[in-house]
């Protein structure tokens, strides 16, 4: 009986061992994922579109871009953060595979994607956290929206870097710029028919 006991307390605490170490591991790379997402979204801050979509001003910026599904000519908002994500796992091909597959050319489609994840790989939130994508949704085009990769939050606002867009308060540009936004669901964005969807959200690996 007493050896069964031992037993018991063994297998008991091996597993609470595990759950902390699971728990400390995810929280570590959490705070890891937001540094690292911060970090390659401030890099590229003022990589330039060539023509209309056609190309950009950085070739290492282009083959990001390409190594995550964009073409010349499309509208590369999502194909930015979506990279940004991608690249901030580039030790772990594996996740890089389910971010490639969750997270599409639109906004619209990698939200709903994200939402229905059964792969432990994103969620949606309604309230922000760093690495986050924000993710606003057209009022007169329910299909369309853009995107932005959250880097620091405060006083109800965030701070975003966003690709296809520019450094004033206009969503479509050229440029992968950095702005402050408007956190809320529902909020709108000036000068714009956006409104704040929510937010996908990369869940920490163990």
């Amino acid at each position: 009986m007493k050896i069964k006991t031992w037993h018991k307390f063994l297998f008991v605490g091996s597993i609470v061992a595990f759950a902390l170490y699971y728990k400390r591991n995810a929280i570590k790379n959490y705070f890891d994922f937001s540094k690292i997402t911060s970090y390659l979204s401030n890099k590229w801050v003022g990589i330039k579109e060539v023509g209309n979509n056609a190309g950009f001003s950085s070739s290492v910026f282009e083959q990001m871009m390409k190594n995550v599904g964009w073409k010349s000519s499309d509208q590369w908002c999502m194909y930015f953060a979506k990279a940004i994500h991608y690249e901030s796992y580039n030790d772990k091909p594996k996740v890089q595979e389910k971010i490639k597959k969750i997270l599409t050319g639109s906004t619209q489609e990698s939200f709903v994607n994200a939402k229905n994840d059964k792969t432990g790989t994103y969620t949606t939130s309604t309230t922000p956290k760093v690495g986050d994508l924000l993710i606003w949704q057209r009022s007169d085009n329910k299909a369309r929206g853009h995107v932005g990769v959250v880097t620091a939050i405060k006083d109800g606002m965030v701070e975003t870097i966003e690709g296809n867009t520019d450094d004033k308060d206009l969503s479509n540009g050229q440029y992968v710029a950095k702005k402050i936004q408007k956190s809320a669901v529902g909020s709108k964005m000036p000068k714009s028919s956006l409104v704040v969807r929510g937010y996908i959200r990369k869940l920490a690996e163990a």
